[in-house]
């Protein structure tokens, strides 16, 4: 935004001032930018709060100058005044920036404080927020004050409330209350009693009052500050009667700026009173300390258990809790000496995974992580093969198995242990709160026929599942309510009518249409284009494949509309040769209108062409045959968001030791999981999990270049795809912009780019893949309901989910969505925002999500430069590739320069290991140098 730049009011030449406030939110990223059009060679300063920082201007492409200071997760102290001080060749200019932070969590009043004013008499109580709070004084401590007082208000003396012992300052608005207790020594109570300390900061003020009473008004109070009596300018005196005729005299002691040598002891003596002394400690900034605080839980469901963190702080904080991304109040618990507090937090509604704490103050911020561990029971289902039952679960903690036969007329007699045939898996942690793990029993002979019974148990419970084994090997489960099974049968003539109803419902309103389309442009606005109708285009029969030479395996994935086919092609190659393909075909039943649409993918896949980072055509089979297949690259690999989910924690695992290590090269030394496999499908599992999406049926596909290159390589491959580094996130971005690129040169739009559209192949080969005629639409929850269409909302640039509008630029929307599940390690995109018209109108008010856990802030400006509300202002996939490929680069880079400086390091034969620590920078959040950044 342009603030404008006005001459200031008050001051002397070339005095400037934005003409409007910054105004940002808390945490939230800005810029400052300074354009300067003048001729003369420049040197510059900021200026923050008797601060300084150094600055380099830099000229544009119209040569003029441009300083910028950028601010990086903004905290509450970092609000105020910004200068800019230029020195040029012959003048010197001054530029003003006000900085205001909007915090809509953290607004409850900050602890009130006490300034005297000129007036002896006057005692000024300070407090900040927003809204503006409520100062209120307090001057009673028991019941029997407060009749006192009320007895001094009907007599007019309020006056007299200014000698009581106890006097508070409190700050209210509708967010919170806060109080403080004015420093008060009271030279008649206990002598025993100590007085705990008091903490200010370099430049606040003091104001102490020491407090007696004696049946004799002759009697003095004076104040020493380490043995030698203070100042008269230092301290004022009031005194007054009180009803029984007795002296009460109040001698303050208060300086406007503290300094570090006003640290010590401070005094009050009487004529008639032991003296009493209080410490005042000067600090140079403030502090936060958390003198208490486990960082691991595990507890049952339901058990009654609070978060809770201890810590010492000067000044007070603001504090707020964080979980999955969602903020919540902080309620601070003081103790007596008014810096040691307690915060508790209960609202974890039994959910495991990262809670964190985070404080700050005007000098130093905290963050504490607590991880919740809640146990639950094992939840088992059984599948088969051939010869084998395997049972899955997910509990924590992971269960341990046991199976047994199971005899007796109704097989519920399930006591003999079966000990022979079995395999237990390693147990998997997907998540902070569930442990995956499996079991599987080799059926043999002697068990055919019967049932048998796997149970996993763990320090919850116990949970079993029976299967019969029949003679092929395979396994029907088995309910042991008979009522079960009447009830079923009553209801299953309803039940199918309701899904006769239902299917033809669906069909009537759902048609097949593929979500690759070929646009073209007919007008200047985004609006007028017309897609390129394959269905009048002539079919390239070169293409062709008999399909007598497709030997079909096992189905990949099925949808509403279709299939996918695992099959063997042969010759499709060259003569003799057997190439393992994928065969995306329609249902037998389909309607001639899915069919043409089919056709017209095929048409448009012709035409198009082949690119390494999408998937492509071998062939198809459209001559014979009522049904339309298309042999598509068979790649034995992972959906980019599968793997993402399946190394989440390891990642995280080293993603924290290099930044402990500070050794960047830690990756690519990572001891491999020996433990860790894939399963047939290169690893490609179906999860559920609350963050994640779910419900979806997903294929796998391996190109023909990689298949005779797959069997050799099998071993290095489960080695290659056990790790996951930070340079491969940057790689897969690479590659999908890279393909997209290819797409948008063809004027090819996808309408559904995003995680579970993307394959990582062997080599970690990314490439884009369109799944729609095989993805049950109904059941995943991605796909949301808008007009007569399911459509997948939270990918969706706002032109095509308001106004049906899609071009490459809602593409590069749905990109920068993509590059947030990949640097979030698969997390479902607005995390706990519901699809509601509040998200909806979230979206249309230029809502953007935070910046991913895992991205860097170059990362994080590429995905925002994505979501911009105007088209016009994102960049091309031809501009983002580039971008994409300079942060690779770079991060390649930096791991190289790490490994060496790790090696020079470790051959020198320096004695000195420690490192001068740089001194505190006035501005945490400025901009890092070249080499920070790297």
């Amino acid at each position: 935004e342009d603030l404008g730049c006005d001459l200031s009011s008050q001051s002397t030449e070339n005095v400037y001032e934005s003409a409007k406030n910054v105004e940002v939110d808390l945490f939230g990223d800005i810029e400052l930018k300074v354009i300067m059009n003048i001729s003369e060679t420049i040197s510059c300063l900021w200026v923050f709060k008797e601060n300084q920082a150094d600055c380099t201007p830099s000229l544009d492409s119209e040569n003029r100058y441009v300083i910028s200071l950028v601010f990086s997760k903004i905290q509450e102290n970092q609000a105020g005044k910004y200068t800019l001080a230029v020195q040029g060749e012959n003048s010197i200019y001054t530029i003003i920036f006000t900085v205001l932070v909007r915090s809509n969590i953290l607004c409850k009043p900050r602890k009130p404080y006490f300034v005297k004013s000129e007036n002896l008499t006057i005692i000024n109580c300070m407090s900040e927020s927003y809204p503006p709070p409520l100062i209120e004084w307090l001057f009673c401590r028991t019941p029997d004050d407060r009749i006192e007082l009320e007895q001094l208000k009907e007599n007019g003396i309020m006056h007299d409330t200014l000698f009581q012992t106890d006097i508070q300052c409190c700050a209210t608005n509708e967010l919170g209350r806060e109080c403080t207790k004015l420093y008060t020594i009271d030279l008649n109570e206990n002598l025993g009693a100590s007085l705990p300390e008091l903490l200010l900061k370099v430049g606040e003020p003091l104001l102490i009052r020491c407090r007696a009473v004696y049946e004799s008004y002759a009697f003095k109070l004076k104040w020493y500050f380490e043995n030698r009596e203070l100042k008269k300018a230092r301290w004022f005196e009031e005194s007054t009667y009180r009803k029984d005729l007795s002296m009460v005299r109040i001698l303050y002691a208060f300086a406007s700026s503290m300094g570090r040598s006003d640290s010590g002891h401070y005094t009050c003596s009487s004529t008639e009173h032991p003296n009493k002394t209080a410490l005042v400690t000067v600090l140079e900034e403030g502090f936060i300390k958390v003198t208490d605080s486990r960082e691991d839980f595990e507890i049952d469901l339901l058990e009654k258990f609070c978060f809770e963190i201890k810590l010492k702080v000067y000044p007070p904080i603001r504090c707020i809790w964080i979980s999955s991304q969602q903020s919540f109040p902080c309620e601070q618990n003081y103790s007596a000496d008014g810096y040691s507090i307690s915060s508790r937090f209960c609202d974890h509604k039994y959910q495991s995974g990262e809670y964190v704490f985070y404080a700050e103050n005007d000098d130093t911020y905290v963050n504490k992580t607590m991880t919740l561990h809640v146990k639950r029971k094992p939840e088992v289902i059984i599948q088969s093969t051939s010869k084998q039952i395997t049972c899955f679960s997910d509990s924590y903690p992971a269960p341990f198995w046991t199976w047994r036969k199971c005899l007796g007329p109704d097989f519920s007699n399930c006591t003999e242990e079966i000990t022979e045939g079995i395999w237990r898996g390693t147990p998997e942690r997907i998540t902070f709160g569930s442990w995956h793990s499996s079991s599987t029993l080799d059926v043999q002979n002697t068990m055919i026929g019967f049932y048998v019974e796997c149970c996993a148990n763990n320090s919850v419970g116990a949970s079993c599942v029976k299967g019969f084994t029949n003679q092929q090997g395979a396994v029907s489960s088995l309910r042991d309510n008979i009522s079960f099974y009447a009830t079923i049968g009553f209801c299953l003539p309803f039940i199918a009518v309701l899904l006769i109803f239902i299917f033809h419902k669906y069909k009537k309103q759902f048609r097949y249409e593929s979500q690759m389309q070929m646009i073209q442009v007919v007008g200047p606005s985004d609006n007028e284009y017309i897609y390129i109708d394959f269905s009048e285009f002539e079919y390239d029969l070169k293409w062709e494949f008999p399909r007598e030479n497709l030997e079909f395996g096992q189905a990949l994935g099925s949808g509403a509309f279709g299939k996918v086919m695992n099959a063997t092609a042969y010759g499709i190659s060259k003569t003799g040769d057997s190439v393992q393909v994928a065969v995306k075909m329609l249902k037998e039943k389909s309607d001639p209108s899915e069919e043409d649409a089919l056709m017209s993918e095929l048409k448009m896949m012709t035409h198009i062409g082949s690119h390494e980072n999408i998937v492509n055509l071998l062939g198809a089979c459209t001559i014979t045959g009522n049904i339309h297949c298309i042999e598509i690259d068979y790649c034995l690999s992972s959906l980019v968001l599968v793997l993402l989910w399946n190394k989440r924690e390891k990642f995280h695992r080293t993603w924290t030791d290099i930044f402990k290590q500070h050794n960047f090269s830690f990756y690519h030394n990572f001891h491999l999981d020996q433990n860790a496999r894939l399963d047939d499908f290169g690893g490609m599992q179906l999860r559920r999990d609350s963050d994640l999406t779910s419900g979806s049926n997903w294929i796998t596909l391996y190109s023909e270049e990689e298949e005779m290159k797959y069997i050799n390589r099998r071993v290095y491959e489960e080695e290659d795809f056990n790790v996951l580094t930070f340079e491969d996130l940057l790689c897969f971005s690479y590659q999908v912009a890279k393909g997209m690129e290819f797409l948008e040169s063809k004027s090819c739009i996808h309408r559904d780019l995003a995680a579970r559209n993307v394959l990582v192949t062997c080599g970690k080969v990314v490439k884009i893949c369109d799944f729609g005629l095989a993805r049950d639409i109904m059941n995943d929850s991605n796909y949301v309901i808008r007009g007569n269409a399911r459509l997948p909302v939270k990918w969706m640039a706002p032109e095509s989910l308001f106004d049906r509008i899609y071009t490459i630029k809602s593409d590069v929307w749905s990109y920068g969505i993509l590059l947030w599940e990949i640097f979030s390690l698969g997390v479902n995109p607005y995390p706990g925002i519901q699809v509601d018209s509040n998200f909806y109108k979230l979206i249309q008010s230029g809502f953007k999500m935070d910046q991913p856990f895992y991205a860097t802030e170059a990362i994080y400006f590429v995905m925002q430069s994505c979501w911009a509300l105007d088209s016009r202002k994102r960049p091309f996939f031809s501009q983002l590739r580039p971008l994409i490929e300079r942060q690779l680069v770079d991060a390649e880079g930096a791991v190289y320069q790490n490994t060496e400086n790790n090696i020079s390091t470790y051959s020198s034969n320096s004695k000195t290991k420690s490192r001068e620590s740089r001194e505190d920078e006035p501005f945490p959040s400025s901009v890092p140098s070249q080499d920070e950044d790297s």
